[in-house]
Order: structure tokens, then C-alpha cells, then sequence
């Protein structure tokens, strides 16, 4: 168990340590763990990339769950490259890890996503079968005024710069890695992205457990209330992280979020899952 700490403020990102460009770090590369017939697809935020997930990737494999890391299309290579996608082809790089999971013989497949990742796990649960689905700190809509922003923004500046790295913990600063500069373009991307899933939202049925962060500086709360409230799951838990910023899966409630995945699989319907004290 992580010690208790009370978040203070986001800290600045460090260029060196986790705002370079992906491709210069292994750990963003997808990833396959294997192990049982449960399988899991993590899916990590926007304009970063799995290493937010492979500290979770791998507490699922040590439970002999099967956990695959998805890079969507556009990261762990350059902003330019990203430049260049949109919201569907992000979504065809989880949707064709779905399908990775089918053909190793996963019996049981469940989908959770951080951020942007969690709001493409929402899509596929609208378009394919899915065991459960874990969100944690998912967008699902922003101000109106963003759009119009980003179009009049991107024939002025064609990039963002990150600022900050939204993790509480000092120790965890550097773990996740993404670019250090966003085209502004791209967010016109997201909002559709956004746009879509929101209307699929009752369209939903499989099992869902909603996570989200009390000091998020970057996904306001009502975004996961209004996922709650909105998908006609018959089981569906609502959890807040209290200690945690919005890349909760790196950050001192991870813990917190790896256990309570496996307590949600183990419910429903997970296979040959062995238990925190099984290990």
C-alpha cells in the first residue's frame, strides 16, 4: 500500500524526463503480456502512450490475466505524426488489439483506458462485445467555445506546449512519457471523438466501473458522473481517487486501481484469475 499523501499542484514537465519525444523510450511501445484466458486492453491518453499503463499491465499479468498495452496510430513517434491522424484511426488501434486478444484465445475480454483511452473503451463497448469496460478520468465533453478555439488557433500556432505532467507523485514524474508539444489541430479530432461516444453512451450494457480523480487538473469530475449517469449498465460502480492527479494509473491511488480492476474482472466473470493472496 502506497503511503497517504496530500496532492498540492501539478508539477512542471521536465523535457529530459518525461516530455521528449516517445519514440526515444522503449516503454512506449505496445506491449503483450501473456497469461490466462482473461484478457485486458489498456489504453493510454492523448499524446502520450503505454507507459501509463504498463505498471498496470503487468499487476494484471502477476494475476494471470493476459494484459495487452494498445499505441494508438499517431503516437509513440513524433507530434508531426500525430498531426496527420484523427479520432478513427486511434480508435482502429484498439479495436484491432481486441481482435489480437480474440485470436490468442482470450475467452473473456475487458477494455480500460486512461483519459482519451477510456473514452475510446466506451466506443468499443458500443460496437463490439465486451466483458467489462474500466474508465479512469475519460473525457466525454468540453466546452463548446474549445472547438472554435482550436479552429481559429491552429492557422495561428500549430502546436501546444505541455507544461505540466499531471502526476502528484514526485517519484512517478518521470514514469509516463509523452510529447512535449500537441497540434492544436488534432483537438478537433478529439471533440468529434467525444461527440460520437456521447451519444453512444446508451447504447452500453456490459459491466462498468467509472474512476476518476478529486484533483484532475485536466478532465473536469463531471465528465465520469455524466458517464454514470448516462450508460444503461445494469452493474456500474462510480470510485473516487483522492491522493491522485489525472494520470491516476502511474500516481499514488494506482494501487488503489489495480486492485479494484481485479475485484471488478474476479465479479464478472473473469477466468483462472488468481487473487492478491493467491500470489
Amino acid at each position: 500500500m502506497e503511503s497517504m499523501k496530500e496532492p498540492t499542484s501539478p508539477t512542471p514537465l521536465d523535457e529530459e524526463s518525461g516530455g521528449v519525444y516517445a519514440a526515444a523510450y522503449p516503454e512506449n511501445k505496445s506491449f503483450f503480456y501473456p497469461a490466462g484466458p482473461t484478457g485486458v486492453l489498456l489504453t493510454h491518453g492523448f499524446s502520450s502512450g503505454p507507459s501509463q499503463m504498463r505498471q498496470y499491465g503487468a499487476f494484471l499479468q502477476a494475476c494471470n490475466i493476459t494484459a495487452r498495452g494498445v499505441l494508438l496510430e499517431g503516437h509513440g513517434t513524433s507530434p508531426e505524426h500525430l498531426r496527420t491522424t484523427s479520432w478513427p484511426d486511434w480508435y482502429a488501434s484498439l479495436e484491432a488489439a481486441y481482435f489480437e486478444l480474440i485470436g490468442f484465445g482470450c475467452q473473456r475480454i475487458y477494455a480500460a483506458g486512461l483519459s482519451l483511452g477510456g473514452t475510446l473503451s466506451l466506443h468499443l463497448a458500443a460496437q463490439r462485445r465486451l466483458d467489462g469496460v474500466i474508465t479512469i478520468n475519460a473525457p466525454i465533453y468540453l466546452p463548446s467555445f474549445i472547438k472554435t478555439a482550436v479552429d481559429w488557433g491552429s492557422k495561428l500556432v500549430p502546436y501546444t506546449t505541455k507544461v505540466f505532467s499531471d502526476v502528484a507523485d514526485p517519484a512517478q514524474q518521470g514514469v509516463q512519457r509523452g510529447y512535449p508539444r500537441t497540434p492544436v489541430e488534432v483537438y478537433r479530432s478529439m471533440v468529434d471523438c467525444l461527440n460520437v461516444v456521447r451519444t453512444e453512451l446508451a447504447q452500453i450494457t456490459a459491466p462498468t466501473l467509472v474512476i476518476y480523480s478529486r484533483n484532475d487538473h485536466i478532465v473536469p469530475t463531471p465528465n465520469s458522473h455524466h458517464i454514470y449517469q448516462q450508460i444503461n449498465s445494469v452493474s456500474k460502480k462510480l470510485v473516487v481517487l483522492h491522493r491522485s492527479f489525472h494520470v491516476a494509473t502511474v500516481d499514488y491511488d494506482r494501487g488503489d486501481i489495480f486492485a479494484r480492476t481485479l475485484e471488478f474482472i474476479q465479479q464478472h466473470g473473469g477466468l483462472e484469475v488468481r487473487g492478491l493472496t493467491d500470489r
